[in-house]
């Protein structure tokens, strides 16, 4: 389903893309969960408890759900429908409730589903095998199949579960190195600087960065990354975390960035 937010930008639930109107090419692309988060207020318009977002964003979808996390894709969509002069797309209700902003003009540019008539109805299935078909489950073997089907079952279930021990690695923390540039206090992984070169690197980040309007400040690590081998026609997958940086931890927060189809510098 696509929907025109305020005249501003075309929104596309399949794929989670924002398009500006009159273009055929998405701008940005939103993660996953941020993604299901908009789609979920689009079509919820009420009134609706933070309980009822964790539950049918996070939950049913089989992620850890917490406020934490609510709390931080909140504010990354916020901030990236603000790029589109979109501001308070979800607005936080007393008792902390939230609602999708009621003044925002909504415009869905595809039909709902049609109903399902009776023309359209998938057909009967077929009858089920009587004592003349020839079938395993027949009146007089079908406790000796269940046996066998049992038996097989346990079986398959015992050999993934050793193909899955057998071929578990250890799993390898990332380990990032910070790059002196300025006022920036730039962080990239070693497999990222292994793969380019430094001042090209860092040409890309400030690139990303200006697309941004972000500004380097202290205690505000920014985490780069974008991946030459996922490119197609020089078009690639950019990563850009920008953190703030907490007395327990080493980062209290990250607003996270992702452009699908990015032109490197």
């Amino acid at each position: 389903m696509r929907y025109n937010i305020n005249a501003c930008v075309i929104y596309d639930t399949s794929d989670g893309s924002l398009t500006l109107p009159g273009d055929s090419a998405p701008e940005t692309q939103l993660s996953t969960t941020a993604n299901a988060l908009l789609s979920f207020f689009l079509r919820h318009t009420d009134v609706v408890s933070r309980d009822e977002v964790l539950k049918k964003v996070w939950d049913d979808n089989g992620l850890t759900s917490s406020n934490a996390n609510l709390n931080q894709y909140l504010s990354m969509l916020r901030k990236t429908l603000r790029r589109y002069e979109i501001d308070h797309v979800i607005l936080t209700i007393s008792r902390g409730n939230l609602q999708l902003n009621p003044d925002l003009r909504i415009e869905k540019l595809d039909p709902d589903p049609a109903p399902i008539t009776q023309e359209s109805q998938p057909a009967e299935a077929p009858p089920r095998p009587t004592e003349e078909t020839v079938s395993c489950f027949g009146t007089h073997q079908s406790g000796m199949c269940w046996y066998m089907a049992s038996a097989a079952l346990l079986l398959i279930a015992l050999l993934l579960l050793a193909l899955t021990l057998v071929g578990k690695e250890k799993p390898r923390p990332i380990s990032l190195t910070p790059i002196p540039h300025g006022q920036c206090e730039l962080l990239a992984s070693d497999d990222m600087l292994s793969s380019v070169v430094k001042n090209t690197y860092v040409k890309n980040f400030d690139a990303v960065r200006q697309h941004l309007k972000l500004a380097c400040k202290p205690g505000e690590p920014l985490v780069f990354f974008y991946g030459d081998k996922l490119q197609t026609n020089g078009l690639g997958r950019v990563f850009l975390a920008h953190c703030a940086r907490h007395s327990d931890n080493a980062f209290s927060y990250c607003d996270n960035y992702f452009y699908y189809s990015w032109k490197p510098q």
